[in-house]
């Protein structure tokens, strides 16, 4: 069953926030003040918001759903529709893209990663915030929900699968941050040179 976010964007900030570490780990990458950053699936704009606030850098959001960009425009965000087949931004243009539990959404991430080759400078980095499969059977539940990891299996992409992508298109991955204390995997790929 799909969801749909243009009903849950009424109320999806009572849930959701911007955290803090991933947006400091994003920031001792790469320095955002005078960059050009992209929050790719940014939802209501919670992240991008933080790091408006917290920065001088130009920030834009790019979301499938009506309501959830109207939510972000709300906070005065630049934020246009756009997914993973077409992202309404000229070549090379942004210095640095995220997701924050985006991925599992996307379902053909090499025609994202094409997508993303496309609007990033040379030498920008990408960064996925996810959850590796390894994560997934360490969730606190499993214990009491055990067939819930083979679901979530199935929806979350594994790091190796995300990796392997990327590649083809020109991208190479940089590093792989495990931050188990809040569950997610930081997986940050580089536009190499032409």
């Amino acid at each position: 069953m799909a969801i749909d976010y243009n009903t849950l964007a009424k109320d999806y900030d009572l849930t959701r926030t911007a955290n803090i570490n991933i947006i400091n780990l994003f920031a001792a990458e790469i320095p955002f003040d005078g960059k050009k950053i992209l929050d790719f699936g940014c939802g209501t704009g919670n992240f991008a918001y933080a790091i408006k606030r917290l920065t001088a850098a130009e920030i834009y959001g790019a979301d499938p759903s009506e309501k959830m960009r109207e939510k972000a425009l709300e906070k005065g965000l630049d934020v246009r529709r756009g997914d993973h087949l077409h992202l309404p931004f000229e070549d090379n243009f942004f210095d640095f893209i995220y997701m924050t539990d985006v991925i599992h959404h996307v379902p053909d991430l090499e025609k994202m990663f094409i997508e993303f080759y496309r609007v990033l400078k040379t030498g920008g980095l990408i960064c996925i915030v996810t959850e590796s499969h390894k994560q997934l059977e360490t969730r606190f539940w499993v214990k009491y929900f055990p067939t819930t990891v083979e679901i979530e299996k199935q929806r979350y992409p594994d790091i190796f699968k995300i990796i392997s992508a990327a590649n083809p298109v020109g991208l190479d991955k940089y590093k792989i941050i495990l931050k188990n204390d809040h569950g997610e995997t930081l997986l940050w790929i580089k536009k190499g040179e032409n």
